[in-house]
């Protein structure tokens, strides 16, 4: 049996780029988590069906959000961000655990929150990120040209 294996997080790194090549690392990041993809499953069931069960049928797959925060720095990266969001720009995002695994992916920042203050806390900013199409992991291939609306004319 394999002895297991378990990592701190701290060193991760969250990065966004415009054209896939420049990086830019998100400073001062606390968190940022995915929410998981999901199934949109399609009832096929009819009088035909066997059993008294429903028939699900998986027609598409919805790689969701990523929801981020850290502590506010009033860093330009942090700041970029907010003028993403309003002007709706498509960024290349990598997640580069400390493992040395990449993970890469399309997203809008759908959601942007510039700071919280609290009384004794610290600053905070946090937003969401849109996936567009799939997530690449270490162990698949990422083929931008499959989800990409504007192949398909949508």
């Amino acid at each position: 049996m394999a002895n297991p294996q378990a990592y701190n997080g701290r060193g991760t790194v969250l990065s966004y780029s415009i054209d896939s090549v420049t990086w830019t690392a998100v400073p001062q990041i606390q968190q940022f988590e995915p929410d998981g993809s999901k199934q949109i499953m399609e009832d096929q069931t009819n009088l035909s069906s066997p059993g008294n069960f429903t028939q699900p049928f998986p027609v598409q797959v919805d790689s969701g959000e990523f929801t981020f925060s850290g502590i506010y720095s009033g860093a330009l990266a942090q700041l970029q961000l907010g003028a993403y969001h309003a002007s709706m720009t498509l960024l290349y995002w990598q997640a580069q655990l400390v493992d040395g695994s990449f993970y890469t992916f399309q997203a809008f920042v759908s959601q942007f929150k510039p700071f919280s203050a609290k009384i004794n806390k610290l600053y905070t900013w946090s937003g969401k990120l849109r996936v567009v199409g799939g997530i690449q992991t270490p162990f698949t291939t990422f083929q931008a040209s499959a989800f990409d609306p504007l192949v398909f004319g949508f």
